[in-house]
């Protein structure tokens, strides 16, 4: 896992590092790989599945075909997976980004994706609250 951000680090640095931890997830079904599971609005195809079974520990799991957006959604699954709807509900994930010094580092459309997925983690979550 790659550590929050106390000072600037160059992009490169923290690219490799979002690479490397997207290695680390653990594998999507492929059953899950579909357009029931697929979040619109990314440049990148992201896949989101829910485990709602337990609403205190809600089971989130992402994908993408994009090394570097999977890195990116790695860090949001690590932060949230196994929490609870109201928990997941408050995320806020320009705090994720600045933790990470990620804010100046995302491209527009990049950013505007992953917030994309936040709303729709968010959205799918509720519903099955």
């Amino acid at each position: 896992m790659i550590q929050p951000s106390r000072k600037p680090i160059g992009w490169e640095k923290r690219y490799r590092e979002l690479i490397e931890l997207a290695k680390t997830m653990p594998a999507l079904p492929e059953q899950y790989r579909d357009k029931a599971h697929e979040v619109g609005g990314c440049e990148a195809t992201v896949w989101l599945y829910l485990d709602c079974q337990d609403k205190q520990r809600i089971t989130v799991r992402f994908d993408s075909v994009s090394r570097i957006v999977k890195g990116l959604l790695a860090l949001i699954q690590a932060e949230l997976d196994g929490h609870s709807a109201t928990d997941i509900a408050q995320f806020d994930i320009d705090e994720l980004f600045a933790n990470y010094g990620l804010t100046q580092q995302l491209t527009p459309s990049r950013a505007n994706g992953l917030y994309n997925v936040s709303k729709v983690l968010k959205q799918r979550v509720a519903q099955c609250a």
